[in-house]
């Protein structure tokens, strides 16, 4: 890690770009679209990650219409945004977006197979796993091809009942699987939905829990915004039934 994190300056220039981006997302998912999901408290965790382990560039998989795609392009013009999806109309689409964004690349294809294409060359990425939908599902495929930088997995069980994840073949979207996938592996992170978070999130309707994993043995995530989770074996945080309440010093 290279960069120290100033929270009231992220703050700023996430708010700066978030609610400038198009929700064309809405046409179609349950979120009403929007960048993650129209959820700016994950915008805020992605703003850590990307500056404090100093990313060299940003891989979406699963673009969709192009939303969040905009807003990373939009927020981090300084780096690569390489994204794809499985439907060519969907790629297609997000491709005539964004295409004076001069920092994306849009690839047609299985995220699965592509993975590897859109972390070419890069040495400290942050991937954004967010390719669910269609059968198949490539979430495993995708985790055991990624071995450096941060991932972040959307779509995911927190095990908190405001914030939905998915749910393939009747296998969930939750830390056992990451542990299946990425044996190597002895604790992960998911978002904090009790940090005071400086931006409140606008999102009336469906919420995705966020997972976060470090290849790198060696590097932890240690902001509130974080709360780790051991996988050998799986415990899930035990969140309090109501938000603590601030307005008393701990």
């Amino acid at each position: 890690m290279s960069a120290a994190f100033d929270l009231t300056a992220a703050a700023q220039a996430v708010f700066d770009q978030f609610y400038r981006v198009p929700r064309a997302g809405a046409v179609r998912l349950s979120d009403g679209g929007g960048p993650f999901g129209f959820d700016i408290t994950v915008a805020m965790q992605v703003e850590h990650l990307v500056t404090v382990f100093d990313c060299d560039g940003i891989v979406e998989t699963g673009c969709y219409l192009g939303d969040t795609t905009d807003y990373l392009a939009r927020r981090y013009p300084h780096l690569p945004v390489r994204t794809c999806d499985i439907d060519s109309d969907a790629a297609a689409f997000t491709r005539r977006r964004l295409r004076h964004r001069d920092n994306v690349q849009v690839l047609t294809g299985d995220s699965a197979t592509v993975i590897s294409r859109l972390g070419d060359g890069l040495t400290r990425p942050l991937y954004y796993l967010d390719a669910h939908w269609y059968p198949g599902w490539p979430l495993p495929t995708e985790l055991a091809a990624i071995n450096v930088g941060v991932v972040c997995v959307d779509d995911i069980d927190i095990g908190h009942p405001r914030f939905g994840f998915d749910t393939y073949d009747g296998r969930p979207c939750d830390p056992h699987l990451i542990a299946e996938a990425r044996p190597d592996l002895t604790r992960m992170w998911v978002g904090n939905p009790y940090f005071d978070y400086p931006l409140p999130c606008l999102q009336t309707g469906r919420r995705a829990g966020t997972g976060y994993l470090l290849p790198e043995h060696a590097a932890t995530i240690t902001h509130p915004m974080f709360t780790p989770v051991p996988l050998n074996p799986v415990r899930l945080p035990s969140w309090p039934a109501t938000p603590p309440d601030r307005s008393t010093p701990a």
